[in-house]
């Protein structure tokens, strides 16, 4: 529940304030000073924890022996230095999942290949080949332990797919439109 420090304040005072607007005045300069500040205690407080760090994240990031890199969205960054604190303990499916779905910003499936000694991160929420493809196999490979490859595979437009649009509706992609469309 949302506290209106405003009204707070208004109603610790007697009513016969009300008609003084010298009063209410100083009243309400006073509720401007008390919500600045609590906005910066919460931005403050934010900054401790690294999954919500804004202005200091470049601090967790120096802390985890990760290169700031600014060109990269906030969620993006608090997930690589998530993933680096909780390194410590074992590395699921779900671990890995979890940080390649950031990290692509789309939703993936990850799966063990026990034969070939590998781990394969599927990107299944958006097709072709991802930009950020390098920047996950190199986050990846911090976490994933050294003696397993990382295998990343794309999704494409299928024929079976193709069948279910009508020639109008092909017709108004380009080829390159067309081989990463997601109906």
């Amino acid at each position: 529940m949302e506290r209106n420090i405003r009204q707070d304040l208004r109603d610790y005072m007697p009513r016969y304030y009300d008609d003084f607007r010298v009063v209410m005045n100083v009243v309400d300069r006073q509720a401007d000073v008390m919500i600045a500040l609590n906005d910066e205690a919460a931005r403050t407080l934010a900054q401790v924890f690294a999954v919500s760090a804004d202005r200091d994240l470049p601090r967790w990031e120096r802390i985890c022996g990760i290169k700031t890199d600014e060109s990269k969205p906030l969620d993006v960054r608090r997930a690589i230095v998530k993933s680096r604190l909780q390194g410590a303990g074992t590395v699921t499916v779900d671990v890995v999942r979890g940080l390649a779905d950031t990290l692509y910003g789309a939703a993936t499936e990850v799966r063990e290949d026990f034969t070939g000694g590998r781990v394969v991160v599927t990107l299944v929420g958006k097709r072709g080949v991802a930009a950020e493809a390098e920047d996950v196999r190199k986050e990846l490979r911090e976490l994933i332990p050294a003696h397993l490859d990382i295998a990343l595979e794309f999704t494409w437009f299928i024929w079976n797919e193709f069948d279910a649009l009508t020639w109008d509706e092909a017709d108004a992609f380009t080829w390159d439109e067309l081989e990463v469309y997601m109906p």
